[in-house]
């Protein structure tokens, strides 16, 4: 593997695919947890610098975020470059949408597209630390308002155009009683005990026709120190989903009533501290997720198309915040069979492996394909156009 300081230092000229392949591996080999890519997001804004970009470092007031542009014309292109691994290292692939989105924007600009090229370093999309869901930040300070359409990525098991993604947000809940021991357990006030009723209250709502397809994963992270102690605290996170705006709102408010009902009923103090912003449901750009497909099926690859509702993935992301600000388009790449899992070792193991960098050469080839199409196409331009204006940017 070349060194850090050698892939950023080469000089702005044809970039080669063994040079994006070395962004993976760089990635990669990195691994730093959401909120704490510092190495990882000064190695890509210095690859691009050295490609010509011209670079904000960092970006939105996040220490590991970065925003590169290059050009001035029009159509705006943004690619979201992920860059945070799970602490199994990149097992979700990060490390390949990085590459992808660096590959993408260098070779675009090396076909003379005429448009203006950015590249925006998000950081945290696994929703861990201080920056947990980065995107609805950029968002909410402007960061898409001159981008006319933008593009996302991500490994999967399978080929896809368009993305569903479920309204989603990850909270802790946190209970504080009195500890005491089994001899004086009269004098105790049980926090253990609080958090299971919210628990098997969550189960049932979940059970129950009113909140028909609301998800809750949960996992206990505290809960007491000894069996001969009444559990002083307790704490719990709780991922909580729905493709239903309503539903899922009236589950959340459910909850929280729930939370503070349980601290009533066991005499204990409850809060509730939220780790994420709530990830939106995502708004499908079909104009441009069809141009995806079209080019897709000229490497042979015919991808399902997500856009259009034929079925349900239950992965949630910030990117759907972006995708009801701006026009989205979304690829998924296949590296790993439909038996993997994603988060796990195995699934880390597909996404460093030189099967997974094949499928790449193919993703960024279609990618820059589609935003050259896009921007001669002035009938699916107009489109585009007409949908950001509806989005309200």
């Amino acid at each position: 593997m070349l060194s850090e300081h050698k892939l950023c230092m080469r000089i702005v000229g044809r970039t080669s695919f063994d040079e994006i392949v070395e962004v993976s591996n760089k990635v990669f080999g990195l691994a730093e947890l959401g909120s704490k890519e510092f190495r990882t997001s000064s190695f890509l804004n210095s690859f691009l610098k050295g490609k010509g970009f011209s670079t904000t470092f960092p970006y939105c007031d996040m220490k590991t975020s970065f925003r590169a542009e290059y050009g001035t014309g029009k159509p705006t292109v943004c690619f979201l470059c992920e860059e945070d691994a799970l602490p199994n290292g990149h097992s979700c692939g990060h490390n390949l949408i990085a590459a992808w989105a660096v590959g993408s924007a260098i070779k675009l600009k090396e076909s003379g597209y005429n448009g203006k090229i950015v590249v925006i370093g998000t950081p945290s999309e696994e929703g861990i630390g201080e920056y947990s869901g980065s995107k609805e930040r950029m968002v909410r300070r402007g960061a898409f308002k001159d981008i006319d359409f933008v593009l996302g990525f991500h490994p999967d098991s399978e080929w896809n155009v368009g993305c569903q993604s479920p309204n989603d947000i990850t909270f802790d809940l946190v209970f504080k009683g009195k500890a005491s021991d089994m001899e004086n357990v009269q004098l105790g006030r049980n926090a253990l005990d609080a958090l299971v009723y919210v628990y098997n209250g969550i189960r049932k709502l979940e059970s129950s026709k009113r909140y028909s397809g609301v998800m809750a994963g949960m996992f206990i992270k505290e809960g007491g120190e000894a069996s001969n102690i009444v559990p002083e605290a307790a704490r719990m996170e709780v991922d909580l989903r729905s493709f239903d705006d309503s539903i899922f709102k009236s589950a959340y408010n459910k909850i929280k009533k729930l939370t503070k009902s349980a601290g009533r009923r066991y005499g204990v103090k409850s809060s509730l501290k939220e780790l994420t912003p709530v990830y939106k449901v995502y708004h499908n750009a079909r104009e441009i997720d069809e141009v995806l497909f079209k080019n897709l099926a000229k490497h042979g690859i015919k991808p399902n198309k997500l856009h259009i509702g034929n079925q349900h993935q239950m992965g949630a992301t910030d990117e759907a915040n972006v995708s009801v600000v701006v026009p989205t388009g979304h690829l998924d790449m296949k590296i790993a069979p439909k038996t993997v899992p994603g988060h796990s070792d195995s699934f880390r193991s597909h996404a460093g492996s030189k099967g997974a960098l094949r499928a790449l050469r193919t993703a960024i080839d279609a990618t820059v394909e589609s935003c050259i199409d896009i921007e001669r196409d002035t009938e699916t331009l107009d489109k585009i156009y007409m949908l950001k204006r509806n989005l309200g940017v």
